[in-house]
Formats: structure tokens, sequence, C-alpha cells
């Protein structure tokens, strides 16, 4: 295996030349409202695109949730060969077969799942929306597939919906007659939560360094990065 540079270590916070700054990240009046449509100044991605180096190897990126032709031409004309893999829908087939019970979400049956990639096959991997959207087993086995995948010192970019510190969207409901219901979006006060840090920071122990960030639109984002050396931990993710 090639020696890996440590300069672009996420741990170090080297993501860029010491005079290089993102956009400007502006407050708006609108943050409350649960996912408004607007852009958005993204930190923590602008830190993994600064950190990945097309002509380290393997150079890939993976994509696991619905890609579109946009993402793969930003990666490509980057240099990175783009793998796009709907997670999301690769589980709701397999849990469509085998509905959610304590049986199904047993440790042997959960260590069954696995991403069908080699080792070390990618340099980054982008979850956008995604692990949020699945039992917490199940996203925990899955993330520590995606560390057997990274290279060393490959990264992880994920982003979960967030709502008055949660990771999930809060909305009101509404009888509107026997068999109707109205469901509206909540508007929030956005506040600190602890415990939601701490489920992340477990959700990602896998991995040897973890940032989140608060983010506009009703948005949390992360980014998690594998050692530069070292096997899986525990030994779970090795096939």
């Amino acid at each position: 295996m090639a020696s890996h540079d440590d300069s672009r270590d996420f741990r170090t916070q080297d993501f860029a030349t010491p005079d290089a700054e993102p956009a400007t990240l502006l407050a708006s009046g609108d943050d409350t409202e649960p996912l408004p449509d607007r852009r958005y100044t993204s930190i923590l991605f602008w830190r993994l695109v600064r950190a990945l180096d097309p002509d380290r190897g393997p150079a890939r990126i993976l994509d696991l949730g619905s890609a579109t032709q946009s993402n793969i031409q930003f990666w490509g004309e980057r240099g990175f060969k783009v793998t796009c893999y709907d997670l999301l829908r690769h589980e709701t087939e397999h849990l469509s077969t085998q509905p959610i019970t304590n049986l199904t979400l047993a440790a042997e049956r959960v260590r069954e799942r696995s991403l069908p990639f080699e080792d070390e096959a990618f340099t980054a991997i982008c979850a956008w929306n995604v692990f949020a959207c699945m039992p917490f087993v199940v996203a925990r086995r899955y993330l520590r597939e995606c560390y057997r995948i990274l290279s060393p010192t490959g990264i992880v970019h994920a982003i979960f919906l967030d709502a008055d510190g949660r990771l999930d969207m809060r909305r009101n409901y509404r009888v509107a007659d026997r068999q109707q219901l109205d469901v509206s979006p909540v508007t929030v006060q956005r506040n600190d939560s602890d415990w939601v840090e701490a489920e992340l920071a477990f959700m990602f122990s896998v991995f040897d360094a973890c940032e989140t960030k608060r983010a506009p639109c009703q948005t949390r984002e992360l980014l998690a990065q594998r050692g530069p050396t070292g096997p899986v931990p525990f030994g779970e993710g090795k096939r």
C-alpha cells in the first residue's frame, strides 16, 4: 500500500492553504422555517473539497444518495470518478421482504448487511439525508462498512435534517374528518442540543475523527475521517 501524506489530515484541520477562506455564512430571517428552499454556504462541504486530492489514489467518490448529474459532473471536473449507490432504496427493498422486528434488527442479522465494494476503494463518501432515515443499529452497521471501503484518511460527509435539535422533521397533525389528517410543518426555535451531538458521535464512533456543524435550512452536517493507518476497528467490517 502506498504511503499517505498526513498534511491533509482532517484531524489537523489542514483543509486549505492558510490564506484560503470559505464564503461568508450569512444568517437569514427564515432559518426557523422547516426545510426552506434556498441556497446556503456549507463550511464542511468546503472543507471536504479542499481536503481531497485527485492525484492521490483511489480518487473515487461514493454517493450513497439519489445522485444528480450535476453532482457527478462537479466531482468529475475535479478529477474524481463517481460511483452512485442509492443505499436507502436498497435498504427499503431489503426491509420490504423482512419487516422490522426485534429479530430482523438482531446483531447477527444486522451484520449481514454490507456495501458491495472492495476494501479501501474510495477517497470520500457523500451520505446526504441517508443514515437518519433508517434504524439506528442499521445506520451504525453501514457506517462500519463506510469505514471499511474508505482509503486511509478517507472522509465521509453526511447531512441530517435537524429541527429543534432533533434529527427528524417536526410536524403538526390535525383531524380533518374521520378518515383524513391535515399535516403542517412546525416553525421552531433552534436550540443547542447536547444529546443530538452525543447521538451523532456514537453513531460515527467507528471513525478516528469527527466534527459536526449546525447549518441553515434546518440542517446539521458532519465530517468523519478514517485514520491514516490501522485496521477496521473490531474487525467487524472486514470480509
